[in-house]
């Protein structure tokens, strides 16, 4: 057989180029092969041209490489000491469900959409001590009213102090919702105590404005008290005891029940809700709860889903496992609770308008 005509004159044409590349000390190989050949480490897919990985590696200094954002600040798997091992790794590492995104996003813009105006907080401590009407009072030096929310704001601090002193560490506490909730009932009692002592002592200036202050945070104070003492006494301890911690371990169970239980633990989900209504849905000084109140308890709710979301979950803390945002069950949860705490606003006016 002959060789085609067309085929010869390629040949040909090739060789020709060859000869002239290798006259003018060139490679038969092009650019990319030459690079390739310079590197021992690149991969035979490098071979195919700049991709536009390649394109990008290339104009980012290899000194700003390492300083790439990380999801995660710890290598731990998303499992904070290993915590949290006992959920599945899904819910630990991974982008955050689209639905989740989107919920998060338009609660927030409502949040600063929709706020009352103007924000408005009846300084009830301050009228009261101002109009004399409080009667009842402790050995006639301090109103029950006055000396109930010295109390628990003093009551506030022991409890933290003693677990700080017995448990050596509560590092978690501040930052989970329960703590959140403690520090808020015990911040209430504490400034509208000094509401009732500086206007008694005649800065009215200064008694009126801590009495608003505190009247502002009556709501948020009892209803997280309430969510905190019912979810985790009927959701997330069941929760614990049963998913987190096998049944062959049954020592390591009884070690969690009597923890559970102990004086810190008692307090702060259990004693929580009666400290909180004292004086905010019982008392002789309460009043209605109005939408700025409403809007106090999103706005609270707001920020604590800020460090859930973009602290707690990158250091690897997952307290909440319903509230997990890479599942889509999420936005079901975040809308129970905006509703739980909608029918409580209700609720406890309901209650007051009973007592009032």
């Amino acid at each position: 057989g002959t060789i085609p005509k067309h085929l010869l004159i390629n040949n040909n044409l090739e060789s020709s180029r060859a000869e002239g590349r290798t006259k003018h000390g060139l490679s038969n190989n092009n650019m990319f092969d030459r690079l390739s050949s310079q590197n021992p480490k690149a991969s035979f897919a490098s071979r195919a041209g700049a991709t536009p990985y390649h394109r990008r590696e290339s104009f980012i200094p290899e000194a700003k490489r390492w300083k790439q954002f990380k999801w995660l600040i710890y290598d731990n798997n998303g499992s904070y000491n290993g915590w949290f091992d006992w959920l599945p790794i899904w819910m630990r590492i991974g982008y955050f469900h689209p639905f989740v995104i989107v919920s998060l996003m338009f609660f927030y813009s409502a949040i600063y959409w929709y706020r009352p105006q103007p924000l408005h907080f009846d300084a009830t401590v301050y009228d009261e001590t101002i109009s004399g009407n409080e009667v009842d009072s402790c050995w006639g030096i301090i109103p029950k009213t006055a000396a109930a929310d010295l109390t628990i704001f003093l009551w506030g601090i022991i409890v933290v102090a003693h677990a700080k002193l017995t448990l050596g560490s509560i590092g978690a506490f501040p930052i989970s919702f329960t703590g959140w909730s403690w520090l808020l009932l015990s911040l209430r009692a504490g400034i509208e105590f000094a509401a009732w002592a500086a206007t008694t002592h005649k800065f009215l200036a200064l008694g009126k404005f801590l009495a608003t202050i505190g009247s502002s945070i009556r709501l948020v104070a009892v209803t997280n008290a309430c969510v905190v003492c019912t979810v985790w006494n009927f959701i997330l301890l069941p929760i614990i005891y049963f998913f987190s911690i096998p049944a062959s371990q049954r020592e390591k169970r009884r070690s969690f029940i009597k923890f559970n239980f102990s004086f810190f633990m008692t307090n702060i989900h259990i004693l929580n809700f009666p400290m909180a209504i004292i004086n905010t849905v019982y008392g002789s000084q309460i009043r209605l709860f109005t939408l700025s109140d409403l809007w106090v308890a999103y706005l609270v709710i707001m920020l604590y889903s800020i460090v859930y979301y973009f602290i707690m979950d990158r250091l690897g803390m997952h307290f909440y496992p319903i509230f997990c945002p890479r599942s889509a069950f999420c936005v079901g949860s975040i809308i129970a609770v905006l509703g739980l705490y909608y029918y409580l606003f209700l609720k406890w006016n309901e209650l007051i308008l009973s007592r009032i």
